[in-house]
């Protein structure tokens, strides 16, 4: 049997999600968590194969958690399980390692096949990211294509949280002068005027 952990913050899907699970012959779901936080808890004991990984979530979001997971525990398994189907998120999810990327609109069949094949040794990433991501790599030879350090993404992402310059220098451990050199150079690349111009750049371009 493989053992299944799935960590949602939507108790409706997470439970949904787990009694199809245990109808598989394969499976077994052995613990559910509502947030990545409870799951680094117990992280150190768990008995899993694969863990089911939300993105958003509150506390700490699912690429994130992957990464403290990985250090703890390298033997277990990450697939993601989002509604995001943008190349940034999936990027993000390819960097920290993940086995797999899979979308909540995804039949049981293909979770399933999934979870199967990340523990025969074989990545899986649904069709709609695979294409997403080759999708990506064409955009970038538009001429009007713009890309981001990771860095600015992150000054990005933090602008659209609110937080002024010296917040964001607070957050990041960073100057008050190099997050306002960032924020300048956000506005210039993008053409945008003000903060309320780079929230929808950020949800234009699947920032956020």
């Amino acid at each position: 049997m493989i053992k299944v952990a799935i960590v949602d913050d939507h108790k409706l899907f997470r439970q949904g999600l787990a009694v199809i699970l245990a109808a598989k012959d394969t499976i077994q779901v052995v613990e559910k968590y509502e947030s990545a936080l409870d799951l680094l808890k117990y992280i150190q004991h768990l008995q899993v194969d694969v863990i089911l990984m939300d993105i958003d979530m509150p506390g700490m979001d699912g690429i994130s958690a992957t990464t403290e997971v990985l250090k703890i525990r390298p033997d277990i398994k990450v697939v993601i399980l989002s509604m995001h189907l943008n190349s940034v998120k999936i990027q993000e999810a390819i960097a920290v390692k993940v086995k797999g990327y899979l979308l909540k609109t995804s039949s049981d069949v293909e979770v399933v096949e999934a979870i199967e094949s990340v523990m025969n040794g074989t990545d899986y990433f649904s069709k709609e990211a695979q294409a997403e991501l080759i999708d990506s790599y064409r955009r970038k030879e538009d001429p009007d294509y713009v890309e981001l350090t990771k860095r600015e993404i992150d000054i990005l992402r933090l602008v659209c949280e609110e937080m002024n310059s010296q917040e964001i220098a607070d957050k990041l451990f960073i100057s008050k002068h190099t997050a306002e050199t960032h924020r300048r150079n956000l506005l210039s690349k993008t053409d945008c005027k003000n903060s309320v111009g780079l929230v929808k750049y950020a949800m234009d371009h699947g920032y956020i």
